[in-house]
């Protein structure tokens, strides 16, 4: 019986941690920007904004979506991420009619999405380990046009990079944009649903290649509930509410 005990245990524990790792990978594609940002081509040399232009905001502060049938199971997921915004924003994703400008959500490759409205139908992919709220509500983040928390031209102060400790390739991956490149809306946030964890596009996927220079320690969004109040207050700024 005590073997049969250790046996599962030691399962449970492997299923764990692939499922860590599957949503870790799932925010890590290597032939995105960033891991998760759809259209920047590479090589990745992009004049990018951690705030887009205002006229890549949603217009009224709505966005209308649908969602692919091949995300049926998950639609209680995909809501309550909604109603997160709903509930702390007057951002309102509302179910498209007959609107140029949308989002459709569908089950793809990875977690993904273009960042702010680019005009016509967008994409986010919620593929296989994009299913936590916390990742949901990242990926919406990106859709109202925000970026990578690690991406911000300040984040040398705050938290340091160890590129020794990057898969080979994925070193563009923590470049950090120029003062002029952005518009900072509030001070760093350790917390912010938009930065990954320690362990970001990790060679062996342990080694630090973040590290937050307070000492604790950085989590990625599918450890978390959803926005931090710098997180919601950076979007009512952002869309004037």
């Amino acid at each position: 019986m005590n073997f049969l005990l250790s046996i599962f245990s030691f399962v449970s524990v492997v299923t764990a941690h692939e499922s860590e790792e599957i949503k870790r990978l799932a925010l890590e594609n290597p032939d995105l920007y960033d891991g998760d940002i759809l259209g920047v081509k590479k090589p990745f040399q992009w004049d990018r904004n951690a705030m887009p232009d205002l006229k890549n905001r949603w217009p009224g502060a709505k966005v209308p979506f649908v969602i692919d049938a091949s995300l049926a199971k998950y639609h209680h997921a995909i809501h309550g991420a909604i109603e997160h915004y709903h509930n702390h924003t007057c951002v309102r994703f509302v179910p498209r009619t007959n609107e140029k400008d949308y989002v459709k959500i569908f089950y793809g490759k990875g977690c993904n999405s273009h960042v702010g409205r680019g005009g016509g139908k967008q994409v986010v992919s919620l593929g296989k380990g994009c299913h936590e709220i916390g990742t949901i509500v990242h990926e919406l983040g990106h859709v109202l046009g925000f970026y990578h928390e690690h991406s911000r031209s300040d984040r040398d102060d705050y938290i340091s990079v160890h590129l020794e400790n990057v898969q080979k390739g994925m070193e563009s991956n923590f470049e950090k944009l120029s003062p002029s490149q952005n518009i900072l809306l509030s001070p760093f946030d350790y917390d912010s649903i938009m930065i990954y964890g320690n362990e970001a596009f990790s060679k062996d996927g342990k080694s630090h290649t973040l590290d937050a220079k307070n000492g604790q320690k950085l989590l990625y969004p599918y450890n978390k509930n959803g926005m931090t109040e710098s997180d919601i207050q950076r979007v009512r700024t952002l869309y004037l509410c």
